[in-house]
């Protein structure tokens, strides 16, 4: 009955209802594993990081058999970035559950960003075997791929994202830079107009597509989209400096001096911060 009633408060959304019946429950009963589970998953969700670790551990340590527990624990350890622990988790629970898509796909994330490229790709296959349509698999073995230079399984890996995820805007920015790097610059400038559609507020979308439309000579469309990418990212060099060098093949003289000014004012800025770092260790 205190299952079902925690149960179902914490998929309502009720999760303070839910934290203070499990709590109580706990209290009532410290030997549940079950109980645990749902007190450490209310923790969580009440962003109670290190209680929520530490029901779930107890949780596990109580019932080792069951699969939940290692998975929420690694939900918890992901949101913290801490990823050899959540590595350890998702392995455990794959011995118990070694069909969950999910769970291969989350613990690819985390070989991942371990540097573990080649077990990172081998969990993601795992995870498309399992489902081929799962949200993110293929955008995340793309990544994998591109990571190690390999730009056509890459590109492949993410036109199959697009297709399986089609509101999903990164897929199409990291295949409009492989477009692009190959020269193909009217299907990169398509790749980035939809992920500009997707993602508006992004600076990086519009800086894709500004780097496109450069390509292909269209400055005034580029000047226009580069003052977007400042817009959203006031301080970001790169934009400033590539702005300039646009103004400068539009014959904007003052206007590219201008540009360059504040590359100059942001690099001496950053170097004041970085010795202001140094000093302080």
């Amino acid at each position: 009955m205190l299952v079902d009633k925690i149960s179902q408060e914490i998929a309502a959304g009720r999760t303070e209802g839910a934290l203070n019946t499990a709590r109580r429950a706990v209290d009532r009963y410290p030997k549940s594993a079950l109980l645990l589970q749902l007190l450490g998953v209310a923790e969580f969700k009440a962003g109670l990081n290190d209680a929520a670790r530490q029901s779930l551990r107890r949780a596990v340590e109580l019932d080792p058999s069951i699969p939940e527990n290692y998975f929420n624990l690694a939900l918890v350890d992901l949101s913290e970035k801490r990823y050899a622990s959540a590595a350890s988790s998702l392995e455990a629970f794959l011995r118990l559950k070694p069909h969950s898509a999910q769970a291969h796909l989350l613990l690819g994330r985390a070989y991942q960003n371990l540097n573990r490229t080649q077990p990172a790709i081998e969990q993601f296959r795992q995870a498309i075997v399992l489902s081929s349509h799962l949200p993110l698999a293929h955008y995340h073995l793309g990544f994998a791929y591109q990571s190690q230079g390999n730009l056509d399984a890459a590109f492949k890996e993410f036109e199959k994202e697009i297709k399986a995820n089609p509101e999903f805007s990164d897929a199409y920015l990291l295949a409009g830079n492989i477009q692009l790097e190959r020269g193909n610059t009217e299907a990169a400038e398509g790749l980035f107009r939809q992920a500009v559609r997707l993602k508006p507020d992004s600076f990086e979308v519009h800086y894709g597509l500004a780097r496109a439309l450069l390509a292909r000579d269209e400055l005034a469309e580029a000047e226009l989209e580069l003052h977007r990418v400042l817009a959203l990212s006031p301080g970001n060099v790169e934009a400033h400096y590539i702005l300039a060098r646009t103004y400068q093949r539009m014959g904007k003289a003052a206007a590219a001096a201008q540009q360059f000014r504040a590359v100059a004012e942001l690099h001496e800025r950053q170097r004041g911060e970085q010795s202001g770092i140094a000093a302080r260790h």
